[in-house]
Protein backbone atom coordinates (compact mmCIF):
# COMPACT_ATOMS: atom_id res chain seq x y z
CA UNK A 1 0.00 0.00 0.00
CA UNK A 2 1.20 3.51 -0.77
CA UNK A 3 0.89 6.52 1.50
CA UNK A 4 2.44 9.50 3.24
CA UNK A 5 3.50 9.80 6.88
CA UNK A 6 4.41 12.89 8.88
CA UNK A 7 5.42 13.13 12.52
CA UNK A 8 6.70 15.56 15.10
CA UNK A 9 8.97 15.35 18.15
CA UNK A 10 7.29 18.18 19.97
CA UNK A 11 6.73 21.91 20.04
CA UNK A 12 9.04 23.52 22.58
CA UNK A 13 12.77 24.02 22.34
CA UNK A 14 15.17 21.65 20.58
CA UNK A 15 18.85 22.05 21.40
CA UNK A 16 21.23 22.52 18.47
CA UNK A 17 23.53 19.97 20.09
CA UNK A 18 20.82 17.28 19.75
CA UNK A 19 19.65 18.26 16.26
CA UNK A 20 21.28 15.30 14.51
CA UNK A 21 19.89 12.87 17.08
CA UNK A 22 16.38 14.22 16.57
CA UNK A 23 16.83 13.93 12.81
CA UNK A 24 18.00 10.33 13.08
CA UNK A 25 15.04 9.49 15.28
CA UNK A 26 12.60 11.11 12.83
CA UNK A 27 14.21 9.24 9.95
CA UNK A 28 13.86 5.89 11.69
CA UNK A 29 10.25 6.54 12.76
CA UNK A 30 9.28 7.57 9.22
CA UNK A 31 10.89 4.45 7.78
CA UNK A 32 9.04 2.19 10.22
CA UNK A 33 5.75 3.77 9.19
CA UNK A 34 6.53 3.43 5.48
CA UNK A 35 7.51 -0.21 6.01
CA UNK A 36 4.11 -0.78 7.63
CA UNK A 37 2.34 0.75 4.61
CA UNK A 38 4.42 -1.19 2.12
CA UNK A 39 3.70 -4.36 4.07
CA UNK A 40 -0.06 -3.93 3.59
CA UNK A 41 -0.85 -1.86 6.68
CA UNK A 42 -3.22 1.10 6.62
CA UNK A 43 -2.88 4.64 7.97
CA UNK A 44 -3.73 3.55 11.53
CA UNK A 45 -0.98 0.92 11.49
CA UNK A 46 1.56 3.39 10.11
CA UNK A 47 0.77 5.99 12.78
CA UNK A 48 1.19 3.37 15.51
CA UNK A 49 4.54 2.16 14.15
CA UNK A 50 5.90 5.69 13.86
CA UNK A 51 4.91 6.62 17.40
CA UNK A 52 6.21 3.35 18.85
CA UNK A 53 9.64 4.31 17.54
CA UNK A 54 9.32 7.76 19.10
CA UNK A 55 8.10 6.33 22.42
CA UNK A 56 11.07 3.95 22.57
CA UNK A 57 13.58 6.80 22.43
CA UNK A 58 14.84 8.54 25.60
CA UNK A 59 15.00 11.76 23.55
CA UNK A 60 11.24 12.29 23.61
CA UNK A 61 8.70 12.99 26.32
CA UNK A 62 6.60 9.93 25.48
CA UNK A 63 6.67 6.32 26.67
CA UNK A 64 10.17 5.48 27.88
CA UNK A 65 11.83 8.77 28.76
CA UNK A 66 8.64 10.59 29.75
CA UNK A 67 8.78 13.41 32.26
CA UNK A 68 8.28 12.30 35.85
CA UNK A 69 5.38 13.29 38.07
CA UNK A 70 5.80 14.95 41.47
CA UNK A 71 6.24 11.52 43.05
CA UNK A 72 8.85 10.45 40.50
CA UNK A 73 6.64 8.20 38.35
CA UNK A 74 6.02 8.00 34.62
CA UNK A 75 2.35 8.56 33.77
CA UNK A 76 1.68 8.49 30.02
CA UNK A 77 -1.15 9.76 27.83
CA UNK A 78 -1.82 8.63 24.26
CA UNK A 79 -4.60 8.66 21.70
CA UNK A 80 -5.36 7.54 18.17
CA UNK A 81 -8.18 8.53 15.81
CA UNK A 82 -9.22 6.58 12.72
CA UNK A 83 -10.51 8.97 10.07
CA UNK A 84 -12.42 6.19 8.30
CA UNK A 85 -14.56 5.06 11.22
CA UNK A 86 -14.19 8.33 13.20
CA UNK A 87 -13.49 6.22 16.26
CA UNK A 88 -11.18 7.54 18.96
CA UNK A 89 -9.22 5.60 21.56
CA UNK A 90 -7.14 7.04 24.39
CA UNK A 91 -5.37 6.17 27.63
CA UNK A 92 -4.31 8.54 30.38
CA UNK A 93 -2.01 8.51 33.41
CA UNK A 94 -0.72 5.01 32.52
CA UNK A 95 2.47 3.92 34.29
CA UNK A 96 3.28 0.37 33.25
CA UNK A 97 2.50 0.10 29.53
CA UNK A 98 5.69 0.25 27.47
CA UNK A 99 3.96 1.64 24.34
CA UNK A 100 0.87 3.65 25.30
CA UNK A 101 0.04 4.30 21.62
CA UNK A 102 -0.59 0.57 21.12
CA UNK A 103 -3.05 0.63 24.02
CA UNK A 104 -4.80 3.65 22.50
CA UNK A 105 -5.00 1.81 19.17
CA UNK A 106 -6.58 -1.26 20.77
CA UNK A 107 -9.15 0.90 22.55
CA UNK A 108 -9.92 2.61 19.23
CA UNK A 109 -10.34 -0.74 17.44
CA UNK A 110 -12.68 -2.06 20.14
CA UNK A 111 -15.07 0.81 19.42
CA UNK A 112 -16.30 -1.31 16.50
CA UNK A 113 -17.48 -4.09 18.81
CA UNK A 114 -20.89 -4.51 20.38
CA UNK A 115 -20.86 -5.76 23.96
CA UNK A 116 -23.33 -7.96 25.77
CA UNK A 117 -26.09 -6.48 27.97
CA UNK A 118 -26.02 -3.25 26.01
CA UNK A 119 -22.67 -2.15 27.36
CA UNK A 120 -20.67 0.47 25.45
CA UNK A 121 -16.93 0.03 24.74
CA UNK A 122 -14.88 2.77 26.44
CA UNK A 123 -13.01 5.30 24.34
CA UNK A 124 -10.80 6.58 27.18
CA UNK A 125 -9.22 4.54 29.97
CA UNK A 126 -6.94 5.81 32.74
CA UNK A 127 -4.67 4.51 35.48
CA UNK A 128 -5.16 0.97 36.75
CA UNK A 129 -8.12 0.34 34.46
CA UNK A 130 -5.99 1.14 31.42
CA UNK A 131 -3.25 -1.16 32.68
CA UNK A 132 -5.73 -4.03 33.19
CA UNK A 133 -7.06 -3.59 29.65
CA UNK A 134 -3.50 -3.60 28.26
CA UNK A 135 -2.75 -6.83 30.11
CA UNK A 136 -5.81 -8.52 28.56
CA UNK A 137 -4.72 -7.29 25.15
CA UNK A 138 -1.31 -8.91 25.61
CA UNK A 139 0.63 -5.64 25.48
CA UNK A 140 4.06 -5.25 27.03
CA UNK A 141 3.63 -4.45 30.75
CA UNK A 142 6.76 -3.41 32.66
CA UNK A 143 7.75 -2.32 36.16
CA UNK A 144 7.34 1.41 36.86
CA UNK A 145 11.09 1.97 37.16
CA UNK A 146 11.81 0.54 33.68
CA UNK A 147 9.87 3.44 32.16
CA UNK A 148 12.28 5.99 33.68
CA UNK A 149 15.22 7.04 31.51
CA UNK A 150 18.44 8.45 32.94
CA UNK A 151 17.73 11.78 31.22
CA UNK A 152 14.25 12.06 32.75
CA UNK A 153 15.54 11.19 36.22
CA UNK A 154 18.28 13.84 35.99
CA UNK A 155 15.70 16.40 34.88
CA UNK A 156 13.40 15.36 37.73
CA UNK A 157 16.09 15.87 40.36
CA UNK A 158 17.10 19.17 38.77
CA UNK A 159 13.52 20.47 38.80
CA UNK A 160 12.98 19.36 42.40
CA UNK A 161 16.13 21.18 43.52
CA UNK A 162 15.19 24.24 41.51
CA UNK A 163 11.68 24.29 42.96
CA UNK A 164 12.97 23.93 46.50
CA UNK A 165 15.54 26.67 46.03
CA UNK A 166 13.08 29.12 44.50
CA UNK A 167 9.96 28.03 46.35
CA UNK A 168 9.05 31.61 47.16
CA UNK A 169 9.31 32.81 43.56
CA UNK A 170 6.56 32.69 40.94
CA UNK A 171 8.60 32.47 37.76
CA UNK A 172 9.43 28.76 37.75
CA UNK A 173 8.36 27.17 34.45
CA UNK A 174 8.76 23.72 32.96
CA UNK A 175 8.88 23.24 29.20
CA UNK A 176 6.25 21.05 27.48
CA UNK A 177 8.96 19.87 25.07
CA UNK A 178 8.89 16.66 23.08
CA UNK A 179 5.36 15.32 23.14
CA UNK A 180 5.16 13.27 19.93
CA UNK A 181 2.55 12.73 17.26
CA UNK A 182 1.98 11.40 13.75
CA UNK A 183 -0.52 11.76 10.91
CA UNK A 184 -0.88 9.59 7.84
CA UNK A 185 -2.87 9.12 4.65
CA UNK A 186 -2.78 5.80 2.81
CA UNK A 187 -3.53 4.90 -0.80
CA UNK A 188 -7.17 4.23 0.04
CA UNK A 189 -7.43 7.87 1.11
CA UNK A 190 -7.85 6.91 4.78
CA UNK A 191 -6.31 9.34 7.28
CA UNK A 192 -5.33 8.69 10.89
CA UNK A 193 -3.74 10.66 13.69
CA UNK A 194 -1.96 9.68 16.89
CA UNK A 195 -0.29 11.38 19.86
CA UNK A 196 1.72 10.29 22.90
CA UNK A 197 3.01 12.27 25.86
CA UNK A 198 4.53 12.02 29.30
CA UNK A 199 3.08 15.39 30.29
CA UNK A 200 4.80 18.31 31.97
CA UNK A 201 7.57 17.75 34.48
CA UNK A 202 6.49 17.47 38.14
CA UNK A 203 2.82 17.19 37.16
CA UNK A 204 0.24 16.14 39.72
CA UNK A 205 -0.46 12.39 39.83
CA UNK A 206 -3.42 11.47 37.65
CA UNK A 207 -3.14 14.57 35.47
CA UNK A 208 -4.32 13.92 31.90
CA UNK A 209 -3.19 16.18 29.07
CA UNK A 210 -4.24 16.88 25.51
CA UNK A 211 -2.73 13.64 24.20
CA UNK A 212 -5.68 11.74 25.73
CA UNK A 213 -8.38 14.40 25.29
CA UNK A 214 -10.90 14.24 22.44
CA UNK A 215 -10.41 16.97 19.85
CA UNK A 216 -7.33 18.36 21.59
CA UNK A 217 -4.45 16.02 20.77
CA UNK A 218 -5.58 14.32 17.54
CA UNK A 219 -8.18 14.72 14.82
CA UNK A 220 -8.76 12.77 11.60
CA UNK A 221 -11.69 12.75 9.15
CA UNK A 222 -11.60 10.78 5.90
CA UNK A 223 -13.57 12.04 2.90
CA UNK A 224 -16.99 10.37 2.75
CA UNK A 225 -17.87 11.24 -0.85
CA UNK A 226 -14.43 11.15 -2.47
CA UNK A 227 -14.81 14.83 -3.30
CA UNK A 228 -14.46 16.72 -0.03
CA UNK A 229 -10.85 16.62 1.24
CA UNK A 230 -9.65 14.44 4.09
CA UNK A 231 -8.03 16.23 7.04
CA UNK A 232 -5.87 15.26 10.00
CA UNK A 233 -3.98 16.98 12.81
CA UNK A 234 -1.91 16.22 15.91
CA UNK A 235 -0.76 18.80 18.44
CA UNK A 236 1.95 19.56 20.96
CA UNK A 237 2.58 22.17 23.63
CA UNK A 238 1.07 22.94 27.01
CA UNK A 239 -1.73 20.39 27.37
CA UNK A 240 -4.05 22.64 29.36
CA UNK A 241 -3.86 25.30 26.63
CA UNK A 242 -4.59 22.74 23.91
CA UNK A 243 -7.50 21.18 25.80
CA UNK A 244 -9.23 24.50 26.39
CA UNK A 245 -9.01 25.38 22.70
CA UNK A 246 -9.54 21.89 21.17
CA UNK A 247 -6.59 22.74 18.98
CA UNK A 248 -6.39 19.47 17.01
CA UNK A 249 -9.99 19.68 15.78
CA UNK A 250 -9.82 23.40 15.08
CA UNK A 251 -6.53 23.29 13.18
CA UNK A 252 -7.62 20.34 11.05
CA UNK A 253 -10.90 22.01 10.10
CA UNK A 254 -9.14 25.29 9.38
CA UNK A 255 -7.47 23.63 6.38
CA UNK A 256 -10.85 23.48 4.62
CA UNK A 257 -10.59 27.23 4.13
CA UNK A 258 -9.87 28.55 0.61
CA UNK A 259 -6.16 28.54 1.41
CA UNK A 260 -4.97 25.89 3.92
CA UNK A 261 -1.90 27.95 4.85
CA UNK A 262 -3.94 31.07 5.56
CA UNK A 263 -6.58 28.97 7.29
CA UNK A 264 -4.05 27.44 9.70
CA UNK A 265 -2.43 30.80 10.36
CA UNK A 266 -5.82 32.36 11.09
CA UNK A 267 -6.78 29.46 13.36
CA UNK A 268 -3.63 29.72 15.47
CA UNK A 269 -4.20 33.45 15.80
CA UNK A 270 -7.95 33.57 16.48
CA UNK A 271 -8.62 30.17 18.12
CA UNK A 272 -5.41 29.92 20.13
CA UNK A 273 -3.42 33.12 20.66
CA UNK A 274 -6.58 35.25 20.90
CA UNK A 275 -8.86 32.55 22.29
CA UNK A 276 -11.25 33.75 25.01
CA UNK A 277 -10.60 30.41 26.74
CA UNK A 278 -6.98 31.48 27.31
CA UNK A 279 -7.74 35.04 28.42
CA UNK A 280 -5.75 34.56 31.63
CA UNK A 281 -2.68 33.01 29.96
CA UNK A 282 0.16 35.39 29.08
CA UNK A 283 2.30 32.92 27.11
CA UNK A 284 0.32 30.48 24.93
CA UNK A 285 2.46 27.48 23.99
CA UNK A 286 1.28 25.19 21.23
CA UNK A 287 1.91 23.66 17.85
CA UNK A 288 0.06 21.57 15.28
CA UNK A 289 1.09 19.21 12.49
CA UNK A 290 -1.69 18.97 9.91
CA UNK A 291 -2.53 17.63 6.48
CA UNK A 292 -5.26 18.05 3.90
CA UNK A 293 -5.68 15.48 1.12
CA UNK A 294 -7.67 15.44 -2.12
CA UNK A 295 -8.74 11.81 -2.84
CA UNK A 296 -9.57 12.63 -6.46
CA UNK A 297 -6.13 13.89 -7.44
CA UNK A 298 -4.05 12.13 -4.80
CA UNK A 299 -2.49 15.49 -3.94
CA UNK A 300 -2.16 16.93 -0.48
CA UNK A 301 -0.49 19.55 1.67
CA UNK A 302 1.40 19.00 4.91
CA UNK A 303 1.40 22.07 7.14
CA UNK A 304 2.69 22.90 10.58
CA UNK A 305 2.53 25.90 12.86
CA UNK A 306 3.73 26.70 16.36
CA UNK A 307 4.08 29.48 18.91
CA UNK A 308 7.00 27.78 20.68
CA UNK A 309 10.69 28.38 19.98
CA UNK A 310 11.00 25.29 17.78
CA UNK A 311 9.08 22.31 16.41
CA UNK A 312 10.74 19.17 15.03
CA UNK A 313 9.06 17.68 11.92
CA UNK A 314 9.72 14.53 9.86
CA UNK A 315 7.89 13.24 6.78
CA UNK A 316 8.15 10.64 4.02
CA UNK A 317 6.08 9.17 1.21
CA UNK A 318 6.29 5.53 0.13
CA UNK A 319 7.66 6.75 -3.22
CA UNK A 320 10.47 8.69 -1.56
CA UNK A 321 13.96 7.26 -1.20
CA UNK A 322 14.52 8.68 2.28
CA UNK A 323 12.69 10.76 4.90
CA UNK A 324 13.13 14.48 5.41
CA UNK A 325 13.44 16.19 8.77
CA UNK A 326 13.30 19.86 9.63
CA UNK A 327 13.37 21.87 12.83
CA UNK A 328 11.05 24.82 12.38
CA UNK A 329 12.13 27.95 14.25
CA UNK A 330 10.19 30.94 15.47
CA UNK A 331 11.79 34.11 14.00
CA UNK A 332 14.40 35.56 16.35
CA UNK A 333 12.54 38.80 17.03
CA UNK A 334 9.22 37.04 17.72
CA UNK A 335 8.37 36.51 21.38
CA UNK A 336 7.59 32.89 22.29
CA UNK A 337 3.93 32.28 23.04
CA UNK A 338 2.69 35.49 21.42
CA UNK A 339 2.88 34.84 17.66
CA UNK A 340 2.86 31.79 15.40
CA UNK A 341 4.91 30.71 12.41
CA UNK A 342 3.29 28.52 9.71
CA UNK A 343 4.94 26.51 6.94
CA UNK A 344 4.39 23.40 4.83
CA UNK A 345 5.09 21.29 1.75
CA UNK A 346 2.97 19.59 -0.95
CA UNK A 347 2.86 15.81 -1.37
CA UNK A 348 1.25 13.20 -3.61
CA UNK A 349 -0.03 9.66 -3.02
CA UNK A 350 -0.67 7.04 -5.72
CA UNK A 351 -4.30 6.11 -5.11
CA UNK A 352 -6.08 2.76 -5.10
CA UNK A 353 -9.85 2.27 -5.47
CA UNK A 354 -11.37 3.47 -2.20
CA UNK A 355 -12.98 0.60 -0.21
CA UNK A 356 -16.57 0.76 0.94
CA UNK A 357 -16.79 1.87 4.56
CA UNK A 358 -17.89 -0.95 6.83
CA UNK A 359 -20.02 -0.05 9.81
CA UNK A 360 -21.06 -3.55 10.88
CA UNK A 361 -20.59 -4.20 14.57
CA UNK A 362 -18.78 -7.26 15.85
CA UNK A 363 -19.39 -9.29 18.99
CA UNK A 364 -17.23 -9.07 22.09
CA UNK A 365 -16.11 -12.71 22.11
CA UNK A 366 -12.44 -11.72 21.98
CA UNK A 367 -12.81 -10.14 25.40
CA UNK A 368 -15.04 -12.93 26.78
CA UNK A 369 -17.47 -10.34 28.12
CA UNK A 370 -14.88 -9.17 30.63
CA UNK A 371 -14.99 -5.46 29.90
Amino acid sequence: MNGFIALHCGAGYHSDSLKKEYQRLCHTACKRAVEALQGGGNAVDAVEKAIIELENSPLTNAGYGSNLSWDGLVECDASLMNGQTLHFGACGAVSNVWNPISLAKQICIKQCESLSLGRVPPCILTGQGAKSWAERMGLNIVDDKKMISAKSFRNYKHCKRKLKRYSLQNDIQFSPLDTVGAICVDSNGIVASGASSGGVSLKHEGRVGQAASFGSGVWAVTSRDGIKPSIASCTSGCGEHLIRTQLAKNTAESLLDTSPVLGLDKCLKEHFLESPFLWDISEKLGGALTLIFNPQSGEGELLWGHTTKTMCIGYMGTDNRKPKCTISNLPQKVVTGHKAVVSGIPFKVSMQPCPVLEWELKTDTSMNGSL
